[in-house]
């Protein structure tokens, strides 16, 4: 396992998470169009607008169930990177990998945070990324 897989199943999260985002925007966007489509009393007792509402109504459900899924896998995947993130035992190299992979931080965001220089955190963060491939090769390799 080369660490450029390393930061692929480190990234999981994110793509989880900005997958998860999407799918809201969707369902926000569903939402919004039922609510200000107005009932229309043209052809009362007939087929027509009651169906398409319906059929609305089945797509924000249908949305509902992906996104309370896309929740459940971010949360399991999330939790699970952060276990492996502690494997390491280091509290400098932990944070550095959860800043990156777990609050999507930028480095310069890394650097002030920090307080280390860019060069450090990136030195650190290579260290961390060395050790959890040879530490967890068989957890990562398994999950991703």
């Amino acid at each position: 396992m080369t660490t450029d897989e390393v930061k692929k199943y480190l990234w999981q999260a994110y793509r989880l998470k900005d997958e998860l985002r999407r799918e809201e925007l969707k369902l926000e966007e569903l939402r919004s169009t039922v609510e200000y489509r107005s009932p229309s009393f043209e052809g009362i007792g007939g087929s027509g607008s009651g169906d398409k509402m319906s059929r609305s109504v089945e797509r924000i459900i249908e949305r509902s169930a992906k996104v309370d899924s896309l929740v459940d896998e971010y949360t399991a995947k999330y939790e699970e990177i952060e276990q492996t993130i502690k494997t390491l035992g280091n509290d400098k190299l932990e944070k550095i990998l959860e800043l990156r992979y777990l609050n999507y931080m930028k480095w310069d965001e890394i650097v002030e945070y920090t307080h280390y220089s860019e060069r450090q955190a990136k030195r650190l963060h290579g260290i961390a990324l060395q050790n959890l491939q040879k530490m967890a090769p068989n957890v990562i390799e398994w999950h991703t």
